[in-house]
């Protein structure tokens, strides 16, 4: 009599998708498990129709200035708009520092982020697709790794299927390096009221969809990276201390008016906040930038410096 041989069933791998939460039911905890397991997820209404309308109202002045692109992936019919800090109070009030936002970045990237890219992206009529990409690819790390950016992106108009919704591919940003999006690959799109956001890992892929319409889509780009990685966009040149001295004290810590343990970014030896007091004659003594936040490192080191 033959034997019958068992086969262990294959192991059902996860279903990426774009996760959507209302405003009312998602959480820093809900958000950053979606982030871990689908590398991206949707946020509607987050903030008001009013707020996004005056966002529009500041920048759309820099907007009316500014040229398209002049190549295939920033856009030949999309225009860009970065320094936003110092162009939209809106943005970095609302946006930038917004509560739940900020605390599911802190929980994917370990507190102390900061500010890297920030960019309104206006996609025109007849615009083409943006090829897919990963914004972490700017720095040297091997992937799947731990996150090292997160972005957010606000919708300021409506984000549509036609008019040039963000595609994201769920799922990719737990590929290694040589995989590349394929046809087989899902492709999804944030398809999301004004005011709402998609949130997702730097390492998935994605990228801006054609626009079909003869409106022009516009959205809002906050990255944020681990505080020890230089920032995509330099935002000492873009919001200087002249002008960040007037943003409240937790914007100006985000885009990186602050040190990072253990004292990483010191200004005369001194916090770099030192650098939005307004000028006097004297320069104080060095001071001391181990602070109880700076953790092991930090202690270890401060045991060193004492020692020699």
């Amino acid at each position: 009599m033959a034997t019958r041989i068992r086969k262990t069933p294959a192991r059902k791998s996860a279903r990426h998708r774009l996760i959507t939460f209302e405003k009312d039911a998602a959480t820093p905890r809900k958000v950053s498990n979606a982030l871990r397991t689908h590398g991206c997820c949707v946020i509607k209404n987050l903030v008001s129709t009013r707020v996004m309308g005056k966002v529009r109202r500041e920048l759309q002045p820099w907007l009316d200035r500014t040229g398209t692109g002049e190549g295939d992936f920033i856009g030949r019919y999309t225009k860009r708009v970065g320094g936003l800090m110092a162009r939209s109070r809106t943005v970095g009030e609302k946006l930038a520092i917004h509560p739940m936002v900020l605390d599911a970045v802190d929980a994917m990237l370990l507190d102390r982020c900061h500010l890297s890219p920030t960019q309104c992206v206006s996609i025109g009529p007849d615009e083409t697709p943006q090829p897919l990409h990963r914004d972490d690819a700017i720095y040297p790390f091997s992937h799947p790794g731990k996150p090292s950016v997160i972005t957010a992106i606000w919708a300021v108009t409506d984000f549509t299927v036609e008019n040039g919704g963000t595609q994201a591919v769920p799922g990719s940003h737990l590929w290694d390096d040589e995989r590349m999006p394929g046809s087989d690959d899902k492709v999804v799109q944030a398809v999301m009221p004004a005011g709402s956001a998609i949130i997702y890992d730097g390492a998935l892929f994605h990228g801006g969809a054609p626009n079909f319409t003869k409106q022009w889509r516009t959205g809002i780009i906050l990255g944020y990276a681990l505080g020890w990685l230089r920032q995509e966009e330099n935002q000492y040149l873009a919001c200087p201390p002249e002008v960040a001295r007037d943003l409240p004290v937790k914007l100006q810590k985000l885009i990186g008016y602050q040190l990072h343990p253990p004292f990483l970014g010191w200004y005369e030896m001194q916090d770099p906040s030192y650098a939005l007091r307004k000028a006097g004659d004297t320069l104080p003594g060095a001071g001391e930038l181990l602070d109880a936040d700076a953790g092991e490192t930090a202690m270890n080191l401060n045991t060193s410096l004492k020692r020699t």
